[in-house]
């Protein structure tokens, strides 16, 4: 029973902290610390790929949206952007590189 209480005690601090509320988030989005969800997807419809999963994130003060996508190869891709600017802060995933190398022209 000890050991349980510890590990309650350990995990409570992450348990507090939780996802933002709907309040929080409104908030955010009012201030324009966030923008809208569908900016969001604006920018992602330029992405080579389809969204699977977008989620949005606060991370001591800073808002990100991180976005999951799969590519016409079925390789996955996570890109992550700053929610109140929308500028792409990190891009991962495998053969990224079709992404940025246009493909060759087919012979003929």
């Amino acid at each position: 029973m000890n050991r349980a209480l510890g590990l309650f005690a350990l995990l409570l601090p992450l348990l507090a902290h939780g996802e933002p509320s709907e309040a929080q988030l409104q908030q955010a989005v009012s201030e324009g610390r966030v923008k809208p969800f569908h900016e969001v997807m604006a920018v992602a419809a330029h992405l080579p790929g389809r969204v699977l999963r977008v989620d949005l994130t606060e991370q001591e003060g800073v808002w990100l949206y991180e976005l999951k996508l799969i590519d016409h190869e079925n390789s996955v891709i996570k890109v992550g952007y700053r929610a109140d600017n929308l500028e792409m802060v990190w891009l991962k995933g495998h053969h990224l590189e079709h992404l940025f190398i246009p493909p060759a022209p087919e012979a003929e």
